[in-house]
């Protein structure tokens, strides 16, 4: 893993110069956003994307990967000083580079896809336009939803399927993809810290707004079991497994998200005994403890400091019901805006309004907080029996990969949590908005990877490390 993050930042000091370069002989490019030193690592990042996609590497997959990961704290670093929404530019430049590569690499490598894939492929593309065209948002989307949804998507599918013969794809995506949960938690950590003093502000339900963990808490969802896959194989030591853990419990802490606690905590739970770590987890919940009780100043400096005061305005009403999910619901607003996507479907059940419309049509939200009915509004029954099948065709395969070894159930769990976090918390698919920053499509890819993950494993199986 040390030497990914040294290859990519050999990368990315490359970039830096490169921008530094051409800063001497343009200055005024450099005068694009709110200061020099932003719009340098904008530019810097456009250029990394394109010396990591062309520059040789064995580990030419993780840097694939990485271009969604690291566009998300982009956007989010681009905030205000350049064009918002999935019609800009600025926002959309990683995945039309990301784009250009796969094109090259579809040239040098021809894939062979099988009847079933021709047919998966032709029907997305086709559905997905029809949806795209008859948004009423589709002036304010369609760069991004076409660019993502008919260029991005397929290609990625093309390309893992054509990667994925590789003998050792399967250790190394588990790998790249711990790799990438833990730049993804440095980064929410790094985003929270300057979020909270973005302008002199220190409210941290601002930061969870600016830093968008309600949505990356689902990619965590998605990338934990292959952290603790990766850390099965590797039989990694106590401490690393302990500081993977903090990880994810700490970005928890920080989303403020109710859905977050009441999913996360359990899920941690499950995936730890099916791991064969649950003692290790067990472990670090008693030194969490014991820190808390060895030293009692560290709990009543906790009570008066704003992190308190946020936890607290967010879970009083929660803790005063006796009907929790009902309360949960009353509490977020969530029951309202069911209804009114419930409100749109019947307007036009068939095939809803079409991709992006319940930002327009909706109360201003992106989604419905929930897919189902989100896909109700915006894709009608069509969109909705699409989806689901497709969903199901996955949990089969996971289904009968599970057979093969306890550890793999993990897969199955992280898919089901994701739906269950995507029906109670909030739709985290393809992000297209309209004006807001954040624009990604990391969800749909790490479903991806599962899926040709669990092929691999399939056609030859892989055994993991018994602990």
């Amino acid at each position: 893993m040390a030497r990914l993050g040294i290859q990519a930042a050999i990368y990315w000091l490359a970039a830096c110069m490169l921008v530094l370069t051409l800063g001497k002989f343009f200055e005024q490019v450099l005068l694009l956003g709110e200061d020099e030193m932003q719009t340098s690592l904008v530019l810097a990042f456009y250029i990394y994307c394109i010396i990591s996609l062309l520059s040789a590497s064995k580990h030419k997959l993780f840097h694939v990967l990485a271009i969604p990961v690291f566009t998300q704290f982009l956007h989010l670093f681009q905030k205000y000083a350049f064009t918002a929404g999935a019609n800009s530019f600025w926002r959309l430049a990683p995945f039309g580079i990301l784009s250009c590569y796969f094109a090259y690499f579809s040239l040098r490598k021809p894939v062979s896809l099988t009847q079933g894939e021709k047919l998966f492929l032709f029907s997305w593309i086709n559905i997905q336009a029809f949806f795209l065209l008859i948004s009423p948002n589709f002036g304010n989307i369609v760069s991004g939803g076409f660019l993502l949804y008919l260029i991005v998507l397929p290609f990625f599918f093309i390309y893992l399927k054509q990667v994925s013969t590789a003998i050792d794809f399967a250790e190394n995506l588990e790998l790249y993809l711990c790799a990438l949960y833990i730049i993804l938690g440095i980064g929410t950590f790094g985003l929270v810290v300057a979020g909270a003093s973005y302008m002199g502000s220190d409210n941290l339900l601002a930061t969870r707004n600016i830093t968008d963990t309600n949505v990356t808490m689902a990619y965590f969802i998605l990338l934990w079991p292959f952290v603790l896959l990766y850390a099965s194989r590797h039989a990694l030591n106590s401490l690393v497994r302990l500081t993977l853990y903090a990880i994810l419990l700490s970005v928890v802490v920080l989303s403020f998200s109710r859905g977050a606690v009441l999913l996360i905590i359990p899920y941690m739970i499950l995936t730890s005994i099916l791991a064969g770590n649950h003692f290790r987890f067990w472990h670090f919940l008693l030194l969490a403890f014991g820190i808390i009780g060895f030293v009692p100043d560290l709990l009543s400096q906790y009570q008066d400091s704003d992190m308190a005061y946020f936890w607290t305005l967010r879970f009083s009403d929660l803790l005063a019901t006796d009907s929790l999910l009902d309360k949960l619901q009353e509490i977020s607003g969530r029951a309202e805006i069911y209804e009114i996507a419930y409100h749109l479907f019947i307007l036009k059940p068939l095939t809803g309004h079409g991709t992006g419309s319940f930002e327009t049509l909706g109360p201003g939200y992106r989604e419905a907080h929930s897919l189902f009915y989100t896909l109700l509004a915006e894709n009608g029954m069509l969109g909705l029996v699409y989806f689901y099948g497709l969903f199901i065709s996955l949990l089969i395969q996971l289904i009968s990969v599970c057979k093969m070894d306890r550890k793999l159930g993990l897969l199955l769990v992280s898919f089901t949590f994701y739906l269950i976090y995507n029906h109670t918390v909030g739709s985290v698919f393809v992000i297209l908005p309209a004006k807001s920053v954040t624009i990604n499509c990391l969800a749909p890819i790490l479903l991806m990877c599962i899926y040709f993950y669990c092929r691999h494993v399939q056609k030859g199986h892989i055994g993991l490390a018994d602990e």
